[in-house]
């Protein structure tokens, strides 16, 4: 079934990379440094963990500038290779914004990319354009905005509003103002033009958003916890052997089995997975944390990648989670050494790691996946992420209780599912044409197009009803029913778990999983904002390629829509 769905996906490859504006014979010779190869740990890697810079509110406001620019090549290198990818500020990692409830954030964006030559739009648009069956055109992998992944925030005019188009060598400032009561935590923020997203986050366009504890509510081992915490901004920076992303097709899933036969044919070569590259921890291969035998310390898990699937586990560590895509659970949930945590495109968790009272040191794994638990629908080895130093010092640090977390739950114990009245339904279809040769990429059977809008009830609380669909039976070598990450803007849903003690439990999430063709129901309720915004797959190139719809919330009475 894999190798079928890869002939349908990767049949264009070699088209595209014909078309591709700066191919290898136009962009320059490759770099001995960026060749597909394995990146040597021991030489670029395993240095001192460090965190993104901060950007901090005052008195209410965070006024700041951020300016979309290529990097420098000569200045900004991953494991010895001169990247050129765009960037915010010219820097593989941008800073985490640090704001408070009800805190106002003000950002220029300066979209100082140069403008495109015609020529160099129309090879973009080819990429897409041979792969997809699409509805519109998309915009050019220069234009770019902004989106504030998991805020409850408007999403209308200079907020946070992703159907804006902000072309090369133009600005725009936006405003964005989080209520007074917005839920504490983990979110991100990441470009999001349509057509262009897949490209400019798989360049390591994206950044954390910290929504900071009220310390007159937080328990103090949490504070504690706090003291030390780490971001870990996860990225899958995809570069070819001169340094770049101008391809939307590496981002493709490439060979099931990435040998060297499969990793030489025209198309492939460029893949994620026949790439070598790694993850990276704040653009760092593999990291070393240093920390006190007994010492807490809250981690922020931030699955930024285009398309991994990352079971995050600490050897000899029990991982006590404590929020869910920025929600704070109201308990914490002890999974125990050698249990990953689930991570998915868009995905965030919060953790707490109590160090070993055995010193030494411990890998910090993504666990290998069977194909059937893989976005990319092979057998994923093991990656080494980072190092857990435990040293001979001691710091006996108490975890916070569930009973001291359960204030901290943003909703109480409030259950969606017992008041849902609407239902809404959602199929993700990834299929082909009958010669094989062009994809559909789709949500209920259309692909995005600005036009086209569901219309939902303000205060309204509905079922929706996930699932993906693959080709009838009757094409050839059609496309199996694959796995999609659904994620809705502005309001959060609720969806059912098993948690660590084998129950079902309800979660907050504004990411999800869906495993095709079972069905998964969430619950969700439109509240405090109107106006439009989208619902996606979030394996980014699937959305430029015309997964993704229009929403939009209304103050007025509307039929419920299947």
């Amino acid at each position: 079934m894999k190798k079928l769905h890869q002939s349908g996906i990767v049949t264009l490859l070699a088209v595209s990379t014909m078309l591709l504006g700066c191919s290898s014979t136009l962009a320059g010779k490759n770099h001995p440094d960026c060749a597909y190869k394995p990146i040597n740990v021991e030489k670029y890697g395993k240095q001192p963990f460090q965190n993104p810079p901060n950007l901090r509110a005052q008195n209410g406001r965070l006024d700041t500038a951020f300016t979309v620019q290529y990097t420098d090549p000569k200045t900004t290198q991953i494991a010895g290779c001169g990247v050129k990818l765009r960037t915010y500020d010219g820097k593989l990692v941008p800073p985490t914004l640090r704001i408070k409830q009800g805190d106002v954030v003000n950002l220029l964006l300066k979209n100082n990319l140069p403008k495109e030559s015609p020529n160099e739009i129309q090879a973009q648009f080819d990429q897409e354009n041979q792969n997809a069956y699409l509805d519109t055109v998309p915009a050019s992998f220069n234009t770019t905005n902004m989106h504030f992944h998991g805020l409850h925030v408007s999403p209308a005019g200079n907020s946070d509003n992703v159907l804006l188009a902000i072309a090369p060598q133009s600005n725009f400032p936006y405003e964005v103002t989080l209520p007074k009561d917005h839920p504490i935590g983990t979110y991100w923020y990441h470009a999001h033009a349509h057509g262009s997203t897949s490209i400019q986050v798989g360049s390591g366009m994206a950044g954390a958003i910290v929504i900071e504890d009220d310390p007159s509510i937080t328990p103090k081992a949490l504070l504690a916890a706090n003291a030390n915490e780490k971001i870990f901004l996860l990225q899958s920076i995809l570069y070819n052997q001169q340094g770049e992303l101008n391809n939307i097709t590496s981002l493709f899933p490439g060979p099931s089995n990435p040998n060297p036969k499969d990793c030489s044919a025209p198309g492939n070569k460029d893949t994620w997975p026949c790439s070598l590259r790694r993850i990276t921890v704040n653009g760092q291969i593999v990291p070393v944390i240093t920390m006190k035998r007994g010492e807490v310390q809250r981690w922020r898990l931030i699955d930024t990648a285009f398309r991994e699937s990352i079971a995050f586990a600490v050897e000899g560590h029990d991982l006590h989670e404590i929020a869910l895509d920025g929600n704070y659970l109201g308990r914490v949930d002890t999974w125990k050494a050698g249990t990953a945590i689930d991570l998915q495109p868009g995905y965030r968790s919060d953790v707490l790691v109590k160090a070993s009272m055995t010193p030494g040191e411990y890998r910090i794994i993504d666990q290998p996946a069977p194909s059937a638990k893989s976005l990319r629908q092979a057998d994923e080895p093991e990656n080494l992420l980072a190092i857990l130093k435990v040293t001979d010092e001691i710091d006996d640090m108490a975890l916070p209780t569930s009973a001291e977390m359960a204030a901290l739950a943003p909703f109480g114990d409030l259950d969606l599912s017992k008041q849902a009245v609407g239902v809404q339904e959602v199929a993700f279809k990834l299929g082909q044409d009958i010669p094989g040769k062009k994809n559909y990429f789709q949500v209920n059977y259309r692909a995005f197009n600005p036009d086209h809008v569901r219309q939902l009830p303000l205060g309204g609380i509905d079922m929706w009803s996930l699932t993906t669909v693959g080709d009838p039976a009757a094409v050839p070598n059609g496309i199996p029913p694959l796995p999609h990450v659904f994620h809705i803007h502005v309001n959060p849903f609720q969806w059912q778990r098993t948690g660590p003690d084998g129950k079902p439990q309800m979660v907050w999430k504004d990411t999800l999983l869906v495993q095709g063709p079972a069905v998964t129901n969430v619950y969700t309720q439109y509240r405090t904002y109107s106006g439009k915004f989208v619902m996606h797959c979030h394996i980014l190139d699937h959305e430029d390629l015309g997964m993704m719809e229009v929403e939009e919330v209304v103050n007025t009475p509307i039929a419920h829509s299947h």
